[in-house]
């Protein structure tokens, strides 16, 4: 019977690497890399040296579990109590082995430089603006710039809001909120600034995440090099909302986004003679809504997102509902949905956003449904 047992244990035991090897692997293969917001799957050269860190640190993780976790396996096995042991006296106890603990300071020191001079070129990396020429603005974007600005890189402030952002491109004089675009391939320095408390700014295919305190002025830079629709979030509680507080950014070849660009400058279409949208418009104007939301050439709120080119975006409340269809388009009918929706009751959709009371509606105004459908319909031509 004792020889059947140990003999069970001896099986168990080599076989019991390989079977947690299968499960790591079996884990592994669940995880899908290529999410929408995956700091596994880099697009660009921040996020690639954050992820080579990343590794770095989880093979000397996995170093040290292995190794420790091994040793503490060999030695329950090796010394565990036999049947033969019992009613013996024990074995001679050891009181420490300056040797061993000697080497195991010295193999966590260099387990910590190996993981700290990685840490070291990452910081001084994400904290340089690459000083490539190739990335001053006159060097790529094909419109004559003035002469102050024609060194320079490109420059997006970001300012943080409860619970939405807004996107300022202070070289061209132009404002988008929730979504913006940056050219593939250039570094871009992003301005971060909060207006009411803490957020912070994460965008994981392309960066990792930093802070936007207010009062203080905080930057980074970052780099798409693949053309692309990257999703991002505020990843620093800062209320109810703050799980819904998403923004979108679209990564465009060079003209294309120099078209991006002439077209966001421009000020809103007037509306057709189509009699829903003018009044729809009329609505927009004689309500509260332009208390906070800004349309360039008409109103000038300062509360809410820019709405200057809203049917041009591909999301409605900061890249909660998406417009696109299944190919990645624009689908009227889709955005149409959005819009009536978080009109009516974006409360279902961000709780607490300033628009909207849960009790009582929308602030300071009652609008019936084919009020919410005549302004949904002026700004679907908003392109």
């Amino acid at each position: 019977m004792h020889s059947s047992v140990e003999n069970i244990a001896g099986v168990f035991r080599r076989l019991l690497l390989p079977l947690l090897a299968l499960a790591m692997l079996a884990v592994l293969n669940g995880c899908d890399f290529e999410t929408r917001q995956s700091t596994l799957d880099p697009k660009g050269p921040v996020a690639e040296v954050q992820l080579d860190l990343f590794m770095v640190t989880v093979k000397v993780s996995l170093f040290i579990f292995v190794t420790v976790g091994g040793a503490l396996l060999w030695a329950v096995i090796r010394y565990r109590e036999r049947a033969r042991d019992r009613g013996q006296p024990p074995p001679s106890q050891g009181h420490g082995n300056p040797l061993i603990e000697v080497a195991l300071i010295m193999a966590s020191v260099v387990l910590l430089v190996i993981i700290a001079v990685p840490n070291l070129k990452a910081i001084w990396y994400t904290n340089e603006f690459p000083e490539d020429a190739a990335h001053q603005l006159k060097n790529w974007y094909p419109d004559a710039l003035e002469a102050d600005i024609e060194d320079e890189v490109l420059v997006v402030n970001v300012f943080g809001y409860q619970w939405w952002w807004a996107f300022e491109y202070p070289q061209f004089d132009v404002v988008t909120a929730n979504e913006f675009a940056v050219p593939v391939g250039k570094a871009v320095k992003i301005n971060l600034r909060a207006a009411d408390v803490i957020h912070s700014f994460w965008l994981p295919k392309l960066a990792g995440k930093v802070d936007l305190i207010p009062g203080r002025a905080n930057w980074m830079w970052i780099q798409a090099d693949e053309p692309g629709h990257y999703y991002g979030q505020c990843a620093e509680y800062c209320g109810e909302a703050h799980a819904y507080m998403l923004f979108r950014t679209e990564a465009l070849g060079v003209e294309d986004f120099a078209r991006w660009i002439q077209h966001q400058k421009k000020e809103a279409p007037e509306p057709t003679t189509n009699a829903d949208i003018l009044e729809g418009k009329q609505l927009f104007l004689s309500k509260t809504c332009v208390q906070c939301h800004s349309i360039r050439g008409f109103t000038v709120g300062i509360g809410g997102p820019d709405l200057t080119h809203i049917a041009s975006r591909k999301s409605v409340a900061a890249g909660i509902l998406d417009n696109r269809d299944i190919y990645g388009r624009l689908d009227p009918q889709k955005q149409y949905d959005n819009l009536f929706n978080w009109i009516k009751y974006s409360y279902l959709y961000k709780p607490g956003n300033l628009m909207y009371y849960p009790d009582n509606g929308l602030k300071n105004v009652e609008l019936s449904d084919e009020e919410v459908h005549k302004i949904v319909k002026y700004l679907q031509t908003l392109d």
